[in-house]
């Protein structure tokens, strides 16, 4: 195996320091004590996140090398693919929950989900491409195979859902590998600077601590009885 270099390493440690996988709704997932209305909330939250956060690809495309344009729309292509949506499979995990399609596309999302895509999509547009990527490949997809796998055996063996109802987390699990270090390797491979390479750090860490306070809002909210909105 590679070493990995200090760069590597200070972005891995940006994103552990809020990584999702140990926020305390993940803990109480794991342990199969989420109640079903926050597992639908999650489902809800996650598909107004990725739903709204698309015009980001091309605000990073715009300014960015080919081959980080290429990784780009390419994961862009997976997520909304007609003949295999990612946003289907997450309204499929909320149905699966008790939660209404319908009502789930009419609606806007928290406000603490709203803002995290409005500070990603602020990211893309005011900053170099680098520090987006650094703010979503990297601060969000890398966290998936560590959180999914985390709370997958809870899925299946305490809360017993069907195989497809639970896609997008074995699924994720699997693709977020390649996406996740595709973001760092990117990184590595174009910012060369102390500059850049300081810029990427602090907003990988701004967006792991984004994505927190976007579990902080589904927590408290679906689970906790906190009207958020």
């Amino acid at each position: 195996m590679a070493t990995k270099s200090a760069f590597r390493k200070a972005l891995e440690a940006a994103v552990d320091d809020k990584h999702c996988a140990d926020h305390p709704m993940t803990e109480a997932w794991a342990e199969g004590k989420l109640g079903k209305d926050c597992l639908k909330g999650w489902a809800v939250e996650q598909y107004h996140w990725v739903s709204n956060m698309r015009v980001k690809d091309f605000y990073i495309c715009a300014h960015a090398p080919n081959d980080v344009i290429d990784a780009q729309m390419g994961t862009r292509d997976e997520e909304i693919d007609p003949e295999h949506s990612h946003l289907d499979i997450m309204l499929r995990f909320a149905t699966a929950n008790g939660g209404d399609v319908a009502t789930t596309k009419a609606g806007r999302g928290l406000p603490s989900t709203r803002s995290w895509v409005a500070w990603i999509d602020n990211v893309a547009v005011n900053e170099p491409w680098y520090a987006a990527i650094a703010a979503t490949k990297v601060a969000s997809e890398s966290q998936s195979p560590r959180l999914y796998s985390k709370i997958l055996p809870a899925l299946r063996e305490i809360y017993k859902f069907n195989e497809a109802d639970i896609e997008h987390f074995w699924l994720h699990s699997e693709v977020d590998i390649e996406h996740g270090d595709e973001g760092y390797r990117l990184l590595e491979q174009h910012c060369t600077t102390t500059e850049q390479q300081d810029m990427c750090i602090h907003y990988a860490r701004e967006g792991a601590q984004m994505r927190w306070f976007h579990f902080d809002g589904i927590y408290l909210h679906y689970e906790k009885g906190y009207a958020l909105m």
